[in-house]
């Protein structure tokens, strides 16, 4: 497989590639794949994560049966109640294929070698609580990126900034309504602009003190998300989850996951989504989680998500 015919494939992987005459020359499309698989499992909307607390370490991986890849590592501590800061480090790596030739006449020359592609990168995020009073919660987010692309021929260096905002508003006991947007990211590389989305989104969580289906503690999420991408295409997601135990609490807590995702012009346009967790905390210990998710794409084959965390 020749190095154009490689990219063609990441191109269609991209979430939103194959109709207009731009689509696959914005710059760092894998910034808008690389994912958690919690958010994964739910359609793409990240229903648990907006107000974590504490300190957390985690490692992301997004595969692809195609052979391409995405591994991130990072880690996120809040600085007293109002500030949380996190970084990540990532890479993408294409499979390695023979690199074939042509003679000047057009004909089939051979193979000469092998060639592949990576990316690699980091971002930086940041949450600030500019409110917090009552049952109401406001925070700012913002996210700068870097990525230092590697191609067969050529070396590209670029990087972008991404801004939004959430609000919570909590209702009654262990009950809260999330609200979020989202812009970015904006920037450039190799001569292009990034390409970028607006994404909204809202969701509900609610904590049960005695569950619909087991004795003790389990609880629920449901969000609606739509999105616009650079290239004019449309997505949007809609997802849900249930646990059984107390996240917060010693012992085991298992996350079931399920959700659709639309992708205007994609590979598979609607996409079925889901997947499982579990977090394990002992007494005076470090809690240990492991999340998967799987999303079907078309003729491409399957997406896999997982992600290993530490909570301290």
């Amino acid at each position: 497989m020749t190095a154009r015919i490689l990219f063609v494939a990441l191109l269609l992987a991209v979430p939103g590639a194959g109709r207009t005459a731009n689509v696959g020359v914005g710059y760092g499309e894998s910034l808008l794949v690389l994912t958690s698989a919690r958010q994964a499992g739910t359609g793409g909307l990240a229903l648990e994560d907006p107000w974590r607390q504490g300190t957390m370490m985690e490692a992301n991986s997004v595969l692809y049966t195609s052979g391409l890849k995405w591994v991130g590592v990072g880690g996120q501590g809040g600085l007293g109640s109002w500030l949380r800061l996190g970084g990540e480090a990532f890479v993408f790596q294409g499979p390695s294929e023979a690199r074939t030739v042509e003679f000047s006449d057009g004909s089939y020359g051979g193979q000469s070698g092998n060639t592949s592609a990576q990316e690699w990168g980091g971002r930086l995020e940041a949450q600030w609580t500019g409110l917090s009073a009552g049952a109401w919660r406001v925070a700012a987010l913002g996210r700068a990126s870097g990525i230092w692309q590697k191609l067969p021929d050529a070396a590209h260096l670029g990087g972008a900034l991404e801004a939004g905002a959430q609000a919570q508003r909590v209702i009654g006991t262990g009950q809260a309504l999330t609200a979020w947007a989202l812009a970015g990211p904006l920037g450039g590389g190799a001569g292009y602009l990034t390409a970028w989305r607006v994404e909204v989104g809202a969701g509900w969580l609610e904590k049960l003190a005695d569950g619909f289906f087991l004795p003790g503690p389990e609880g629920y999420g449901i969000g609606i998300e739509g999105a616009l991408l650079s290239e004019g295409l449309a997505q949007g997601g809609a997802g849900a989850l249930y646990w059984f135990g107390d996240p917060s609490d010693e012992g085991v807590t298992l996350f079931i996951r399920a959700g659709v995702r639309y992708q205007e012009m994609s590979a598979q346009v609607t996409q079925p989504r889901g997947g499982i967790g579990i977090l394990w905390r002992g007494a005076g210990m470090p809690g240990f989680q492991f999340d998967y998710a799987m999303a079907p794409l078309g003729g491409l084959g399957l997406t896999h998500y997982a992600s290993l965390g530490v909570r301290l």
